[in-house]
């Protein structure tokens, strides 16, 4: 499940400032890690659970570690950590979408546990990305955190309230803004049927398939390998689930017009990728495709679903934005964007940070893309 320190139960803590002890998780906590980890303040995330940090594990450049951060008088958090070598750096540590804190003060107190983790361990740098405001900004900078590129893919994004689970359909489908609305019903009146598949290696192809004609000369995709694994993974951890959206053709045979594959952990679900043909022969596909998307997440109990990805706030209406349209898309379910702080990296050890951040990371990203053919981060 984890890498080897990420094992090692009873290993001394690192403790930070503020009195909080971060150490890696014994076995017990191992063993019910999503359970930890979506009892965290904020309820979680899924790019910190079991199955997110094994599938990266598996990818073969990244150890993971399930970290526990105690806390004085308060409940401890769970931090998933994806640590990468450098060579003649040592190790970064990732906390991705983390780590979790009711404040920013708590977040702050957390991340420093970690840190001095991490530097115990030898890491030369340690990167955050919380689930603060950007009004925290300020703060996060005078604890001595530097901007940096962003790795989990949601920095802003629309998250639809899907209110209590046991809400109707009916009530559900009421709540979600008036364009989605139409949108669904047209597409049903089309004929289109969204339904929820497994992720054999047939519909993997058929959703990559599609992947790959939307990202044709927009965005880079990794192999069509990864992906599989991915939704296969998340899949037999009982966290994911594949959705596809067929309309018959002229002669009565179903053609795949969309795809969807969505995460769960906790009350939460997050939308990880989708994509539906270019020639725009079937209106509404994509959004029939989202409601059942929805609708699995309210019969998995969730309270809230992440459409994954938006334009800032402030440019919300701005054309000239590359996410201008999945933006708009997105908000007809649910008008409003959640913005977040921002990716931060801290440096451990200033000499190896230094020459990483002028030409490590520059370099390291550009080999990935030239001999791998895969985005580094």
């Amino acid at each position: 499940m984890s890498g080897s320190l990420s094992g090692a139960a009873g290993l001394p803590g690192a403790a930070a400032p503020g009195g909080a002890v971060a150490r890696f998780a014994g076995d017990a906590e191992r063993a019910d890690w999503d359970a930890l980890i979506a009892a965290n303040p904020g309820g979680g995330e899924v790019w910190m659970g079991d199955a997110y940090l094994d599938v990266k594990r598996r990818e073969g450049r990244y150890r993971d570690h399930r970290v526990i951060v105690e806390r004085p008088g308060q409940a401890p958090i769970a931090v998933g950590v994806l640590a990468k070598r450098v060579p003649l750096l040592g190790e970064w540590w990732h906390l991705p979408a983390g780590p979790a804190g009711e404040s920013t003060e708590a977040v702050l107190e957390a991340a420093a546990a970690v840190a001095a983790l991490a530097r115990s361990r030898g890491a030369f740098l340690l990167k955050i990305e919380p689930r603060l405001d950007p009004s925290a900004r300020d703060a996060i900078h005078a604890a001595g955190y530097r901007d940096t590129v962003r790795i989990v893919p949601n920095p802003s994004t629309v998250i639809v309230d899907l209110g209590d689970p046991a809400r109707s359909e009916e009530q559900l489908l009421a709540g979600l803004g008036k364009k989605a609305r139409n949108s669904i019903n047209r597409a049903k009146r089309d004929g289109i049927v969204a339904t929820r598949v497994s992720a054999t290696d047939e519909h993997c192809a058929a959703l990559y398939r599609l992947l790959q004609e939307t990202a044709e000369g927009r965005f880079v995709l990794r192999s069509e390998r990864y992906y599989r694994e991915f939704w296969q993974s998340f899949e037999r951890a009982g966290s994911g689930q594949m959705f596809l959206a067929h309309r018959d053709d002229a002669d009565g045979r179903p053609q795949l017009i969309a795809g969807a594959y969505a995460m769960a952990l906790g009350a939460k679900t997050t939308y990880k990728d989708g994509a539906s043909v270019r020639a725009k022969t079937a209106y509404g596909a994509s959004h029939a495709l989202q409601w059942e998307v929805i609708r699995w997440a309210h019969e998995r109990g969730a309270v809230a679903h992440d459409l994954c990805g938006a334009p800032p706030a402030a440019r919300a209406d701005d054309r000239e934005h590359p996410l201008h349209g999945v933006g708009q898309f997105k908000r007809s379910f649910s008008p409003d964007i959640t913005d977040y702080a921002g990716a931060f990296d801290l440096p451990l050890k200033p000499a190896a940070y230094r020459l990483w951040a002028t030409l490590g990371d520059r370099l390291a990203r550009r080999a990935s893309l030239a001999i791998r053919k895969d985005p580094y981060y």
